[in-house]
Order: structure tokens, then sequence, then C-alpha cells
């Protein structure tokens, strides 16, 4: 009798875990997909294009020493991209 109540006890905190994590789940879904719409829209505006431009430039001239000595003094770290 009471390992059968320990084992219900024990199954009911498992079910409710169990959809406590789908409830976690569905949320971090939701929030990606809602980080990559704001991202679309940051792309495709001014701002955005303007950054990615800069960024595009800077990259093309990363091994220039004027850029070099500009990302020493600023202290930019540049992405390193894994391959």
């Amino acid at each position: 009798m009471l390992i059968d109540k320990l084992l219900l006890s024990r199954r009911l905190r498992v079910q409710q875990l169990a959809e406590q994590g789908a409830r976690l789940q569905h949320n971090l879904q939701f929030q990606q997909q809602l980080l990559q719409q704001r991202a679309l829209v940051f792309i495709s505006s001014a701002p955005g294009l303007m950054l990615s431009c800069s960024a595009g430039v800077m990259f093309s001239l990363r091994h220039n020493t004027v850029v070099k000595t500009v990302r020493r003094a600023v202290g930019l770290r540049w992405l390193r991209w894994a391959f």
C-alpha cells in the first residue's frame, strides 16, 4: 500500500514535469520564431542594411593594416566561422 502510494505520487510528479517541459518547449519555439521574424525585419530595414553593408566592407578589408589597427584600438572581435 505504501509502495503504491509512493509510485502514484512519483507518476503524478513525472506527469507534471512532462507537461511543464512541453509548455516550456512550446514557449521556446514561439520565442525563437519571434526572434527570427524580428531579425528579418531588422535586416530589411535601413539600419540593418547599413550595418550589414558596413560589416561586409570591414570584413573584406580585414587584412588591411589600418583596419587591424582600428580593430585593436576599439577592441572589436571578429567572428570566427567554424567549418
